[in-house]
């Protein structure tokens, strides 16, 4: 029988899982927030029987949402690079110091010289989303994974264009995460849920659900054992 951990542990093994994806040594990502599939209404829907995983395949997708359930940020890291970025541009504003494009590239540049700041990262766990509907709600219900780039390559617009639609726009945050040097924003469906990484740089590289979950998995099914007493 599994020893059944309390909530308080709970949560710090889900926290000290996204932290680890975010300070771990090959680790390019700042920031990780896992969302969780939760019944809209509370109690659950009638065809979920206790100690039973929320079968989502029945029923209408407006009965489950996509909430926070936790995240960590390198705040260190975000403005480090950021500071970096800024040094870029005061460099470019020195080359062209007659340059009056240049000189107001190097002012925007500076404001955004403080990186993600905490109650920019914070403000995402005001959000709530619809499950299938929207860029997070339909990677949970596609159980796919999805990269959005600051500036996404030529070559990808298309794809990009083909897999949205007007009803898939951004999450409003993600404007100023961008704004505040945020390169690389990364969507991955896993087991309950989808984890969101955030990078200072444009990573193109594609780990996978099957590289995520292993590291989400145990904390999930701690909180979902003590819940269900199983």
């Amino acid at each position: 029988m599994e020893e059944q951990l309390s909530p308080v542990a709970v949560t710090h093994l889900l926290q000290h899982t996204l932290r680890s994806l975010c300070t771990s040594d090959a680790s390019q990502w700042v920031y990780a927030v896992f969302w969780r599939i939760l019944p809209r209404n509370y109690p659950p829907p009638k065809w979920d029987l206790p100690g039973v995983a929320y079968d989502r395949t029945r029923g209408n997708r407006r009965n489950w949402i996509l909430a926070w359930e936790d995240g960590f940020c390198n705040f260190a890291a975000t403005t480090s690079a950021a500071a970096c970025g800024q040094e870029g541009a005061g460099a470019a504003a020195a080359a062209y110091a007659d340059c009056e494009a240049a000189a107001a590239a190097a002012a925007q540049e500076a404001k955004q010289g403080l990186g993600l700041q905490p109650e920019l990262f914070f403000k995402m766990s005001h959000d709530i989303y619809n499950y299938g509907e929207g860029l997070i709600g339909k990677v949970a219900a596609d159980h796919s994974h999805k990269w959005i780039f600051k500036e996404p390559p030529e070559q990808e617009i298309s794809l990009i264009s083909s897999w949205s639609n007007p009803a898939d726009s951004q999450p409003r945050t993600w404007e100023a995460q961008f704004q505040s040097g945020i390169q690389t924003i990364a969507l991955i469906a896993v087991r309950e849920g989808v984890v969101q990484l955030g990078s200072m740089k444009k990573v193109r590289s594609y780990p996978t659900a099957s590289w995520i979950s292993p590291c989400v998995y145990s904390p999930l099914r701690a909180r979902r054992s003590y819940s269900t007493g199983l």
